[in-house]
């Protein structure tokens, strides 16, 4: 499918077809690979832990009687 780049105001668009079922005000950030320019939109996370920053994982972890090899696998964001 190909879309057409649309001026709108100070901002160039980029029309999304409905049928790809993009929730309207979803977040995403932009990436532009200046080798081939290629545009990826990665969707934003929310932090879950950010509407409660007291909330205690590990012990939870530990009162549910779950498993943790206190290893990080990823891009965690944790307070020691």
């Amino acid at each position: 499918m190909t879309v057409k780049v649309q001026k709108q105001g100070h901002s160039l668009m980029i029309p999304i077809p409905a049928n790809y079922h993009v929730k309207e005000h979803a977040e995403y950030q932009l990436v532009m690979d200046d080798d081939n320019g290629i545009l990826s939109f990665i969707p934003v996370h929310k932090n879950i832990f950010e509407q409660n920053p007291d909330y205690d994982f590990h012990a939870s972890l530990k009162e549910m009687s779950l498993p943790d090899n206190g290893k990080l696998v990823g891009k965690e964001n944790v307070r020691e």
